[in-house]
């Protein structure tokens, strides 16, 4: 006698603050809805290393962030109620210590982590800010909510960006429950990356005929080579009305990123659309 076992995905939503839901928190919990997923909230009490300093600081710090770290636990019950008005099951965790740590740690063991992107620090100059540096190091594809997206229903219309590299199927394979149920699909094909062992031969994945087998209708289109791929990407989001951007994280070279630019960094810093990508 067999039983087949249905998965049920598990969803981290990082809350920035607690008091009234932001839109990273409402996207978060309204996708769990849809999805039929397990909403965990998750708040980190921060401890800077600059608390160390000196013996008296030390002290001082720890204090102030015990005294957080219960409050935050007593914070339960508030989350509970949110989670319970979409319908949808989900504990309320706390941690404390280093933002990033806790939100990548945590990422282990859920299929999405879902994040805010402040409005006032669109990540660091040099990319290399709260969100990047989660994504970076992140076990699960990330969906990056701008604090001023306005909350609406995220996953209708969806646009992917993709060029056959490793980061931008691992984030289609975490959107596949999205992009299952959207109205839309836009795929933007760019030019694959070419090895840099110079190996020509490997298998080349047919993303239409992977989509088509997952149930997904998908419009392609030739992305090109634009000279500011950042811009154009999100231009073309914004004329097919996309209310979700999908796409690989840091696919080129650190180092190259950080120093030039690129397609990442830019939609970091400048997208007024929810991202889900993965590193």
């Amino acid at each position: 006698m067999s039983s087949t076992a249905s998965h049920t995905l598990e969803m981290l939503i990082h809350l920035r603050h607690m008091g009234a839901p932001t839109p990273a928190v409402h996207i978060g919990l309204t996708l769990a809805q849809r999805l039929g997923a397990w909403a965990n909230g998750l708040y980190v009490v921060p401890i800077a290393t600059a608390a160390f300093a000196s013996p008296e600081a030390i002290a001082l710090y720890v204090n102030e962030a015990d005294a957080q770290y219960k409050e935050a636990l007593h914070y339960g019950p508030t989350w509970r109620a949110q989670r319970d008005a979409h319908g949808v099951g989900g504990d309320w965790m706390v941690a404390q210590g280093d933002v990033i740590e806790s939100l990548c740690h945590a990422s282990r063991w859920c299929d999405l982590l879902v994040v805010e992107q402040s409005q006032f620090n669109r990540d660091a100059p040099t990319g290399w800010g709260v969100v990047s540096r989660t994504v970076f190091g992140a076990s699960a594809p990330v969906l990056v909510v701008p604090e001023t997206v306005k909350p609406t229903q995220v996953g209708e219309r969806i646009v992917v960006a993709w060029n056959q590299s490793r980061e931008g199927m691992l984030a289609i394979r975490g959107a596949l429950p999205l992009l299952m149920r959207a109205a839309h699909v836009l795929v933007l094909e760019g030019d694959a990356d070419e090895s840099p062992f110079g190996l020509r031969y490997l298998p080349k994945p047919d993303l239409r005929a992977w989509l088509a087998r997952h149930g997904v209708q998908a419009q392609f289109e030739t992305f090109g080579a634009p000279k500011n791929p950042g811009v154009t990407l999100l231009d073309i989001a914004h004329a097919a009305n996309a209310d979700l951007i999908v796409m690989g994280a840091w696919g080129h070279s650190r180092i190259t990123e950080l120093v030039l630019g690129g397609t990442t960094r830019h939609l970091f810093q400048n997208s007024d659309l929810p991202l889900l990508v993965a590193h």
